[in-house]
């Protein structure tokens, strides 16, 4: 038997509709998918690293203290910023006014690999346009801290990828847009002391360099602290701003009270209270940028001590991000425990 199919014909706007409607099936069928599942992938990557970090972090601070060396030990710090190397001085001299003009300034005073030097300008410029980078002076010190130097081998090729990386031990080198906004909320200005808590990859305390010559920064991993120190150490010929850069080794919960008050203090790890002892190192008016939140999610927060109109000081904070969430590693503590949920801090003095 023969099966006899119905002729019918179609008009041509009913095909091209009809082949529209399959393409587009076709990308939300497939693609759409794809990229949640990336999404899900790259989230699920994130909590990977938080977790290794508990066991990494216990296992290399009892390390610290297993070991009888006193170059590294918790109470070490490297204190060259008697230098003063005016770091800030060093950016205003460059010119901003075209990337041409910039690029090749950079090629008669740096010698940095072009290509990294493209990638940088071209990210630094659009989170002036995304409103991340708000200042000339952190748009300047941006184009000045090579982040290929930070990046670790296991990560080539995704230096100015706008996302995070791990550096090993359970860490993470912030992504380039936090890294912005957290610099640009600071309004970090020359001279100025600034406290860092969490050197890591070294990436922020290198933009930091090139806007005031007094900054302090603290690591508790010691791998982390000693691979960051030596990097700093190699790149002072090249770059002498790292050169002012104070480090220690150390538990950054209770900041450095030794060189206190601090004008500015910037947190690069999460906890869901702002630690006491950080709040009584900030100078009035002074200001503290940090990942305030649970594990499951943060928010970056610009915490202020204002005077009101009868001269009490008051704790003011603001969602610098609008209610966008953020991750970071925990904040933990000499025996690698998170400060989350410590109770005892109510943000006070």
């Amino acid at each position: 038997m023969k099966i006899k199919f119905l002729e019918k014909t179609v008009s041509a706007p009913v095909v091209i509709m009809l082949g529209v409607g399959l393409v587009l099936g076709f990308i939300f069928g497939l693609g759409l998918p794809r990229l949640v599942s990336a999404q899900s992938e790259r989230v699920a990557a994130y909590e990977e690293v938080a977790a290794q970090s508990a066991v990494e972090a216990a296992t290399q601070i009892a390390l610290q203290y297993g070991t009888d060396s006193a170059e590294y030990g918790m109470v070490y710090e490297t204190l060259p910023g008697a230098k003063k190397y005016d770091g800030p001085a060093f950016a205003r001299s460059m010119p901003i006014e075209t990337k041409e003009a910039w690029l090749s300034w950079m090629r008669n005073n740096r010698s940095d690999d072009p290509v990294f030097m493209n990638q940088r300008w071209d990210l630094a410029e659009y989170f002036v346009k995304t409103g991340e980078l708000k200042r000339e002076e952190d748009f300047r010190a941006f184009l000045l801290a090579p982040r290929e130097h930070f990046v670790r081998d296991r990560n080539k090729g995704m230096e100015y990828a706008d996302t995070w990386l791990p550096i090993g031990h359970g860490a993470t080198m912030t992504d380039p847009d936090v890294v912005a906004m957290m610099t640009t909320t600071l309004d970090i200005h020359p001279g100025e002391k600034v406290l860092e808590i969490g050197t890591g990859s070294g990436y922020q305390s290198s933009i930091l360099s090139f806007l005031t010559t007094e900054v302090y920064s603290i690591e508790i991993i010691r791998p982390i602290f000693v691979e960051t120190d030596g990097m700093y150490r190699n790149l002072e010929k090249s770059f002498p701003s790292f050169g002012i850069i104070n480090r220690k080794l150390g538990d950054g919960y209770y900041g450095w009270e030794k060189y206190a008050p601090f004008d500015k203090i910037i947190v690069t790890c999460s906890i869901d209270h702002i630690p006491s002892p950080l709040l009584r190192q900030l100078k009035e008016d002074g200001i503290m940028v940090l990942p305030l939140g649970p594990p499951a999610r943060q928010y970056i927060m610009e915490v202020k001590y204002t005077k009101d109109e009868d001269g009490r000081l008051v704790l003011s904070r603001r969602d610098v991000y609008n209610g966008l969430s953020v991750k970071f590693i925990p904040f933990r503590d000499e025996a690698g425990t998170s400060y989350q949920s410590s109770g005892g801090d109510s943000g006070t003095r």
